[in-house]
């Protein structure tokens, strides 16, 4: 896992000391090595970060090591074709930035060297360079992995730009029509952009408490949708994108349950097995949930014999899920590791929101971050169970709207009155539900599903907000929130939309982008066999009962009764937020000191004085607005971190 970094300007030029400080924002995602390629008309050098000389460079591509496949020097970046023998990494007319896995390049790699190719490297990230020498930009559907990269065709004067299909990998950018800055982070842009707020990006993380792609919290950067691919023509400075693989839910496969059973855990063995490909230790985040503990399963079927697992604890109950955790880690043998949470200080606190690329609202963020942490003097690479709950139909809230469908039939309007409200921030109270309902049916049926994760409701946003910040944020809509939403409407099953959803919001912007910043905030790569493409698309096809009956998961519970207990299948799912609603009540001084005059920087967006009355309020049992406080508490110190 790595962290990548391009500049390309017609009209600009980055200079050494920006160029390192870009560089330097992404150390975290590659701590082990790294390189700069430095073009000028034909000619390109190569240099590690220590030894880059004084200079301005209108064509630089720059990377950060996370050294997990070929330790050795032969699989340093920037990397090229190496067009003559022995000058890989040096010269070549297509050179490459990347980060990522890609599980079957030893098969592309074999197909590669019998049409020729010469290969100086054991590294997935030379396939790539060579199978684009081979057949052009098309290589991304020949890929099966997690990835991001920036690919530089001298030949065609082309940059390209590519993310996998899933967006397990972030790729972020500017691009103004005369340059174009690309980065695996944020963090790797912030200075040598404005740093102005996107206020349509604000209200989505407020409402929605994550920024879906491509917007993010800063104006003119985006997010590369996943499986999207974009080219620029340095030449003319024209930019297109397609998107070159959709999740698709048709045709059905016509099989039976216990065929498409058995092809399911195929598939899954599979998808496990192939990220064990590693040179270094890896380990399983097991939460003792269905997911978790059934890649630890197919660890052990699959042979695998030091299997590490780690898990969190948290100190009050109806929060802690180790005792799960444990049952599973002693049926397979496993090397267990358990952290329990500490205190959450402010020091940890400005520590954990520093290491967040933008503004990210959900709390189970926090325990993710202290995992990584704790994981990481132990191993390099683990594998989790993300994704399952999306493909499959896991979540309790796809069956309560799926149940409400009279309200799929009804129009989007506003109700005037409910509106007119005094604001409220007590969202149990009859005002608050009604201001809810409202805010809801404003939207829409399927853009009252995306409110679902409750961040600040509209009458909340009022009562804590500046006026002039209020009405710079534009009304959220779904086809700003989900690009080809229309394209779902063939789509008959109600909760295979809602999947579908997901799969564009959801899963790559909120759930894989908190598992890859709180690992790589610890330089662990993560790997996630639940979102490997073939089986997504597998799922997709799914009859929908082999899915969503009893519950969800349908299919693969009635696989994982051969390898799990009964309590870990069938026990009701607990998520992994964290119980700020006491941590908070228990430390009010830390939130006063957050919010005190002397420090505030958030002036501009929220009225101090208005939330320090959400404070008092929350001191009333009756009252919870831990995660709104949560949210706006991320952004303030967020800004405070990246002068924002």
């Amino acid at each position: 896992m790595c962290g990548i970094f391009g500049f390309f300007s017609r009209s600009r030029a980055i200079s050494k000391d920006a160029l390192l400080s870009s560089l330097g924002a992404l150390q975290h995602r590659g701590p082990d090595s790294g390189g700069v390629a430095l073009f000028r008309g034909d000619a390109s050098d190569w240099y590690p970060p220590q030894s880059l000389p004084e200079g301005e460079w209108h064509a630089v591509f720059a990377h950060r090591r996370l050294s997990i496949i070929d330790l050795s020097e032969a699989g340093s970046q920037p990397m090229s074709s190496g067009d003559c023998p022995g000058c890989i990494r040096r010269s070549g007319t297509v050179w490459i930035v990347y980060n990522g896995e890609i599980y079957n390049f030893r098969e592309i790699r074999d197909e590669l060297a019998a049409a020729g190719h010469v290969f100086h490297s054991r590294t997935d990230s030379e396939v790539i360079v060579h199978g684009y020498a081979e057949w052009g930009s098309d290589v991304v559907h020949r890929l099966r992995g997690m990835f991001a990269f920036g690919l530089l065709d001298r030949k065609r004067n082309r940059l390209v730009l590519a993310r996998d299909r899933l967006g397990v990998k972030p790729l972020k950018y500017f691009f103004d029509g005369e340059t174009l800055i690309f980065s695996s982070e944020l963090k790797g842009l912030m200075n040598l952009v404005p740093r102005n707020i996107d206020y349509d990006g604000l209200n989505r993380f407020l409402t929605l408490k994550y920024i879906p792609s491509p917007r993010t919290i800063v104006a003119g950067i985006r997010k590369l949708l996943p499986g999207e691919l974009a080219e620029y023509d340095l030449a003319t400075g024209r930019m297109e994108s397609r998107i070159y693989w959709k999740p698709e839910f048709s045709p059905k496969h016509d099989l039976s349950f216990d065929a498409a059973k058995e092809r399911f855990r195929e598939l899954l063995a599979q998808a496990v097995s192939m990220r064990t490909i590693s040179d270094v230790p890896i380990g399983v985040y097991l939460s003792g949930g269905m997911d978790s503990s059934a890649i630890v399963a197919f660890l052990r079927k699959a042979g695998v014999g030091d299997i590490n697992t780690f898990t969190i604890k948290f100190d009050r109950p109806g929060y802690d899920e180790s005792a799960y955790a444990k049952t599973v880690a002693s049926r397979f043998g496993t090397r267990h590791h358990e952290f329990q949470v500490p205190e959450l200080t402010f020091d940890a606190l400005r520590e954990i929101i520093s290491s967040l690329d933008e503004p990210f609202g959900d709390p189970s963020y926090i325990p993710t971050w202290f995992l990584s942490r704790f994981t990481s003097p132990h191993v390099k690479v683990v594998l989790s169970g993300d994704g399952g709950d999306e493909i499959l139909g896991g979540y309790k809230r796809y069956f309560i709207y799926s149940r409400s469908r009279a309200r799929a039939v009804l129009p989007a309007f506003e109700v005037p009155l409910i509106r007119r409200l005094a604001p409220e921030i007590n969202k149990k109270s009859l005002s608050g539900r009604l201001q809810r309902i409202s805010e809801e049916l404003s939207l829409g049926y399927w853009g009252a599903y995306l409110l679902r994760f409750n961040g600040l409701s509209d009458s909340f946003k009022r009562s804590v907000m500046t006026d002039e910040a209020y009405r710079l944020m534009q009304p959220l809509s779904m086809e700003k929130l989900v690009s080809g939403f229309d394209e779902s409407r063939g789509i008959r099953n109600t909760i295979e939309r809602l999947v579908w959803i997901d799969l564009h919001t959801y899963l790559p912007d909120y759930i894989l982008t908190k598992t890859d910043l709180g690992l790589m905030a610890h330089s662990v790569e993560g790997r996630n066999p639940l979102v490997d493409y073939r089986l997504v698309e597998f799922a997709n096809r799914l009859r929908p009962e082999y899915k969503f009956r009893n519950g969800g998961k349908y299919i693969l519970k009635g696989i994982l009764e051969e390898y799990l207990p009964k309590e870990v299948i069938h026990r009701k799912k607990m998520g992994f937020s964290p119980p700020i609603k006491y941590w908070f009540r228990a430390n009010l001084k830390m939130l006063q000191r957050i919010f005190s005059e002397e420090d505030f920087v958030s002036g501009d967006i929220f009225d101090l004085g208005s939330i320090h009355k959400v404070i008092d309020r929350f001191q009333s049992p009756e009252v919870n607005v831990s995660e709104q406080l949560w949210l706006m508490m991320v952004l303030e110190l967020w800004r405070r971190a990246y002068r924002v």
